[in-house]
């Protein structure tokens, strides 16, 4: 039986590899939810299908934005499942980038139990909000 540490290893690699699929010019993210049953859903951040893959414009300093239509990789793995008739209750994440206030709620909502990232997102609201609701929360280090 493979350790904790062999599992979660495994699993962040599987999230950074799906991450390069992302078209994402400022933070590309990658995500897999690892069910109770151990069905493994990969998430990417991304545009819905049939859309351009540009996720981000530029305002006007020049600085790239997320289009508000950019999908996470947190909701693309929830909405896998439920594609798929797979139930996340119990679930794990593991990210490469800590979720965003709006992921955490949403995560909170679909009964994850545990989140794993590998870095902090700019702002920390989503991790506080994850840990106010009793969602174990850790930072994997390669």
């Amino acid at each position: 039986m493979p350790s904790q540490l062999e599992l979660d290893k495994v699993y962040m690699t599987q999230a950074l590899n799906f991450a390069t699929l992302s078209k994402s010019k400022r933070k590309a993210v990658g995500a897999v939810l690892v069910t109770q049953k151990g069905v493994v859903l990969p998430g990417v951040n991304g545009s819905a299908k049939g859309t351009s893959n540009d996720l981000e414009f530029e305002d006007e300093a020049g600085n790239l934005v997320t289009k508000p239509t950019t999908i996470h990789a947190e909701l693309n793995c929830i909405l896998k499942a439920a594609k798929e008739g797979v139930s996340v209750e119990g679930s794990t994440l593991y990210v490469t980038l800590s979720p965003c206030e709006a992921c955490a709620a949403m995560l909170i909502q679909a009964a994850v139990k545990e989140v794993v990232y590998l870095e902090d997102y700019r702002c920390s609201k989503g991790l506080t909000l994850l840990q106010d609701f009793g969602i174990f929360v850790r930072q994997f280090k390669l």
